[in-house]
């Protein structure tokens, strides 16, 4: 007969000498069910008939079999890989149903008993009572930027980038830069020299005897972005500019930001071509803290944000960015610091290994040649490169632009 054993309330009126007998009995491994029908013969328990496949997998039996296992203190460890443990911890934290989690690991060849004894545990385990107070921490927090996003999507310019003549610094403060806003601007760097001058043949005229650091060796590895410190190259500016002119689309190289310390010295000719920035920005600041990019079309900036405020100004070509509004953050499966593991969000079937992606906006302009878009910091984009490249970005506000200094570093045990 198919049957359900009630028994959470009955376990605890068994006779002392049948409790002990019941406690021993499942430490050496015998089936509850069978425990169950013995009780049942002796008049200890009752039945609760109910249709379950043969089985006593409900929550109220799994309940029932922790309620032992909590008695019973002398239990051996469980049999429970650390791979295992993990994922029963993630498992509890997401409060996936009882029958899933037991099922799941039973599958793997656990037994009833080492999965009792393993949740036990772990709820009495005082490290994850914390890890529990901090993943309800984390929900609301998730559910707050997801109740301020959903109110933020009733503004239209939430949802699009404007291009926009260059304001006053006070009307751009007010209205972009406060309001975690990203903006164009179509002529902010008309008096530029670098606009008329700047070019790949410019640069191998100027300084192209130089040395200069680079990214290599890019198309090889998946998460070269991550792994930028193993990607940096030494070479001249003449064979870099030889490289973009002989290839005509490519990510396989490109010079970045994170390469701009050690070339800083060697490019400082080309700085001299850059203009102030209206009075947005401190122009005493702008070799130690602009930031040029070149590089062949097809050059790509996988999925990231950044830690300060940025304006990405375009010199030479275009490039498409792609933006996604820094409070959709949930949904992006951020792992590691900065990143995501979605590298482009425009990967065909993308959606279908990253599905909370569909709940983001993704909002794409493309940066032509003299216009500069403001990127507020949080902000996720991803960069492609439609031709050869030139861009500067820079962070030297003539305000706070603090943000990377507090950004909270990995905990590591030792």
């Amino acid at each position: 007969m198919d049957i359900e054993i009630n028994l959470i309330n009955q376990f605890k009126a068994l006779p002392e000498n049948w409790n002990a007998w019941l406690l021993e009995n499942l430490e050496r491994g015998c089936h509850p069910e069978d425990l169950a029908k013995i009780l049942l013969q002796e008049g200890l328990i009752e039945l609760n008939p109910v249709k379950l496949d043969g089985n006593i997998e409900n929550e109220q039996n799994y309940n029932w079999l922790e309620q032992l296992v909590a008695q019973k203190q002398s239990f051996t460890p469980s049999n429970l890989n650390s791979r295992q443990k993990k994922w029963i911890a993630e498992a509890v934290l997401e409060e996936k149903p009882k029958n899933m989690i037991y099922q799941t690991l039973k599958a793997q060849g656990l037994n009833e008993i080492d999965i009792a004894i393993e949740l036990v545990e772990l709820k009495q385990n005082p490290y994850f009572q914390i890890a529990q107070q901090q993943h309800f921490l984390v929900k609301k927090r998730n559910w707050l930027l997801d109740t301020l996003d959903r109110f933020a999507r009733l503004n239209p310019s939430y949802k699009e980038v404007k291009r926009i003549s260059t304001p006053y610094f006070e009307h751009f403060v007010e209205h972009y830069y406060s309001r975690n806003l990203p903006v164009l601007l179509t002529n902010a760097i008309d008096h530029w020299n670098a606009l008329k001058k700047w070019s790949p043949q410019y640069f191998k005229q100027t300084v192209g005897h130089q040395e200069i650091e680079v990214q290599f060796n890019r198309e090889q590895d998946p998460l070269f972005e991550r792994n930028s410190i193993q990607h940096k190259t030494k070479m001249s500016m003449n064979q870099f500019v030889e490289l973009v002119e002989q290839n005509m689309h490519t990510n396989n190289f490109y010079m970045t930001a994170n390469n701009a310390k050690a070339s800083q010295s060697s490019l400082s000719e080309l700085f001299k071509d850059i203009g102030d920035f209206h009075n947005y920005t401190n122009h005493h600041q702008v070799l130690d803290r602009s930031f040029i990019w070149f590089g062949p079309k097809g050059a790509f900036t996988p999925l990231h944000h950044d830690l300060t405020n940025n304006f990405l100004v375009q010199i030479y070509g275009r490039k498409k960015v792609t933006l996604i509004p820094s409070m959709q953050v949930p949904h992006l499966y951020n792992d590691v610091a900065v990143f995501s593991q979605i590298a482009n969000p425009h990967q065909p079937n993308i959606t279908e290994q990253f599905p909370e992606l569909n709940d983001c906006l993704k909002i794409e302009c493309i940066l032509n040649q003299g216009e500069s878009l403001f990127i507020p910091m949080g902000w996720w984009h991803c960069v492609e490169s439609l031709d050869t490249s030139i861009s500067v970005s820079f962070t030297h506000f003539n305000l706070d632009n603090g943000g990377a200094e507090t950004f909270p570093q990995p905990t590591h045990i030792d």
